[in-house]
């Protein structure tokens, strides 16, 4: 048996930071991953058959929101082999009659593409770009601390954020307990400009719903860094951490499923992998795998208080019973986007942003649809499609392309099972893309489709949950994953949960990875007498 300080479980992008902040603490640490390659949801691979030279983003392919958390800067990346590509829209909407809104850095210029269908709704997205602003400063100095016991300088520049802002503080206290549908009615008109905020809030739940106006949170970040999509795929940013950690003297295990958090004296002792290694860990681990499968699956039951175990049991993941999927397409050729490209009438490649489709009457019967479990038609879909290899071409041979269509809300369990429905699914949905894009089916090699049943075979993550834990208001904060297990700690000591199921959330941020690691770190200085916030208790 080889021991470490610390033993990370899972080799996504969380799980990486953590392990590389632990490292530079002077730690020893090894990550241990259950398939082949690190990556977890950041995973490129050539994941279709029948075009083995064409790297495909299976799960995530931008990482909009990695700048806005400390491992972007902390790990200087780019000294292990980080490039990225700067693309500016980074979001591109793109309406069925052929018309388009750019969500460019400066928001200046998303207004002047609004201008283009109302004057009144380009300044009001200007007023809008001001306040989400002041929201994200205040919402991403929040998430950058633990939620249960928060740096007080961060409640400080909150409250002064806030305060500079005094004719806006009803609305920042409004937006993100608002759904996104009454924000846009509240101030916009015109309906392509409706259409647009609709299919760009990022929600996968009903828009209807009070809390989902918080999605606009990646709406201030597009206004805040330019995007960088990372130069040969999303994979690039785990395969830098990885290199990092180990040029640290830390070591990552891949080919490693663990079936087990050893518990020696209700203390995490370290892990036995499936094929019976036991690898030690002397001060801690830390699972960044999913907290339904670290406290309900690799914990022994019996060492678990019985109010943890059914808080366990109860965190959510099948995301209100709305599902994700998405095709992947391998071409031979380059797809066109004629009709988009001939109404810009500017020097935009309207190929290279990210794009994203659907309309508000869509989306609402989509919802309505997929809540039933019916399959939606191509008019209803709302999908954020990617072109990854316009903007970067080593994604695949010279002169093809590949193509992401991400649906963001479908069936979580659809009539009869996805095994019936999957083939006729992705037939709806290249129907819907076809508007678009010009060449998909003539150009196509093969395919790869996933539901939320093969992401959970693929990652492990329980449900098929792209963010671990449902992102809804009675999961956020100092309730992520579940009440008493906000703080990162869990019943059992030296165990740490440092994934996407706790505090910030999902997306590629690394910072659950990051306040886990600062979690661990803290708790292992030498004691001291600290006194508690009288409110900690309550989660």
């Amino acid at each position: 048996m080889q021991d470490f300080d610390i033993v990370v479980v899972g080799g996504g992008h969380n799980g990486l930071v953590a392990a590389n902040y632990l490292a530079d603490a002077g730690y020893q640490v090894a990550v241990c991953e259950s398939n082949p390659a690190v990556g977890g949801m950041t995973a490129t691979s050539t994941a279709i058959d029948a075009a083995p030279q064409h790297l495909i983003n299976s799960f995530s392919v931008d990482a909009f929101f990695w700048d806005s958390f400390p491992a972007s800067a902390d790990l200087n990346l780019d000294q292990y082999g980080l490039r990225r590509n700067e693309i500016d829209p980074g979001h591109l909407y793109l309406h069925p009659e052929g018309g388009s809104i750019g969500f460019w850095c400066d928001p200046t210029r998303t207004a002047d593409d609004i201008r283009r269908f109302s004057p009144a709704d380009a300044r009001a997205y200007l007023e809008f770009a001001e306040m989400l602003g002041c929201f994200s400063d205040i919402m991403l100095r929040l998430a950058r601390t633990n939620p249960v016991r928060p740096d007080p300088s961060a409640i400080g520049y909150a409250a002064r954020r806030a305060l500079s802002r005094r004719r806006q503080v009803s609305d920042l206290l409004h937006l993100p307990i608002s759904s996104v549908s009454e924000i846009i009615a509240e101030r916009f008109s015109h309906q392509v400009v409706r259409d647009a905020l609709h299919a760009s809030s990022g929600s996968t739940v009903p828009n209807d719903m009070s809390g989902t106006g918080v999605a606009f949170l990646w709406l201030a970040t597009m206004h805040r860094f330019t995007c960088k999509r990372p130069v040969g795929g999303v994979q690039a940013i785990p395969d830098a951490l990885a290199r990092r950690l180990q040029a640290k003297q830390g070591t990552v295990v891949t080919n490693s499923p663990v079936a087990e958090i050893v518990v020696n004296g209700r203390r995490a002792a370290g892990l036995r992998l499936v094929d019976g290694t036991r690898i030690g860990a002397r001060k801690a681990v830390v699972a960044s795998c999913d907290p339904r499968t670290a406290l309900g699956t690799l914990v022994p039951s019996q060492v678990l208080p019985a109010q943890t175990i059914s808080a366990v049991e109860n965190i959510p993941v099948t995301n209100l019973n709305y599902g994700q999927a998405k095709v992947d397409l391998a071409l031979n050729g380059t797809v066109t986007m004629k009709r988009h490209q001939d109404w810009r009438r500017d020097d935009l490649d309207v190929r290279r942003p990210s794009h994203m489709i659907g309309t508000e009457a869509g989306m609402r019967r989509l919802f309505a649809k997929s809540a039933a479990g019916l399959l939606p038609n191509a008019e209803e879909l709302s999908l954020w499609p990617v072109i990854p290899t316009a903007l970067d071409p080593t994604q695949a041979p010279p002169g093809q392309d590949t193509v992401y269509l991400y649906c963001a809300v479908v069936p979580y369990a659809p009539d009869g099972g996805w095994d019936s429905a999957k083939d006729k699914f992705a037939e709806t949905v290249l129907d819907a893309a076809a508007l678009y894009y010009g060449g998909l089916r003539d150009l196509e090699i093969g395919r790869q489709v996933l539901t939320n049943d093969d992401i959970a075979k693929r990652t492990h993550a329980c449900g098929g949950n792209v963010a671990h834990v449902d992102m809804v208001l009675s999961r956020s904060g100092p309730l992520r994953p579940a009440r008493g297990l906000g703080g990162y700690t869990t019943p059992v000591e030296g165990l740490y949960l440092g994934s996407s199921g706790s505090h910030p959330g999902g997306g590629i941020t690394g910072g659950p990875g990051y306040l886990a690691a600062r979690k661990v770190i803290k708790d292992l200085r030498p004691r001291r007498l600290v006194r508690r916030p009288p409110w900690s208790n309550l989660f």
